[in-house]
């Protein structure tokens, strides 16, 4: 039987697996609910449909990467070696799970074409990855350049995780974080 009260922090910490591992259209409140034991109409009390539950679980995902990233980036007693120890760690976690991968892009890639509703939490998502680069970056490059190899240190690293998702391989992620960290390190 479900339980009748949970928080909703913890509501979303259970359906962030699921989504990113199944995506938004195979996912149903049905299923969601049960992995979070509770009643589907104990979602409704949180959330006014999938869609806010959806965008939620996005802006969460982005506040915990972004707060973590800039936590790191900011930190002016790491150097820039510690710093990247932390920054591949904190990439491990969010995307080493050669089953489910960036829930960012896999919500792009399924959703982006058909409905543009969670575009604009994506946007963001991506938005602070490169601006965290970018900034470990502007002390040796331009801020034309800096800006040019964070995008394409982002396009890499996203590029690592899907051909890791397909060939169940985690060698295409660690290629990726080992270029980053090569170009950060001549910076």
């Amino acid at each position: 039987m479900p339980k009748a009260k949970t928080s909703k922090e913890e509501v979303l910490r259970k359906v962030i697996p699921i989504l990113r591992e199944r995506g938004v259209s195979k996912s149903s409140m049905s299923e969601l609910a049960k992995a979070c034991d509770i009643e589907k109409s104990h979602f409704y009390y949180y959330f006014d449909n999938k869609e806010q539950l959806i965008k939620e679980v996005l802006a969460t995902v982005n506040s915990y990467f972004r707060h973590n990233l800039f936590k790191v980036i900011e930190n002016s007693s790491l150097t820039i070696l510690q710093k990247l120890e932390k920054i591949h760690k904190l990439i491990n976690t969010m995307f080493k799970n050669a089953n489910s991968g960036c829930i960012m892009a896999n919500t792009a890639l399924e959703t982006a074409h058909l409905d543009p509703v969670y575009k604009d939490e994506i946007r963001y998502f991506f938005e602070d990855f490169i601006a965290g680069l970018q900034i470990l970056l502007e002390p040796n490059y331009s801020k034309e350049q800096s800006l040019a190899l964070a995008e394409q240190m982002v396009q890499d690293l996203e590029g690592g995780i899907l051909l890791m998702r397909i060939y169940n391989d985690h060698k295409y992620i660690n290629n990726a974080v080992s270029r980053m960290e090569k170009i950060l390190l001549k910076a």
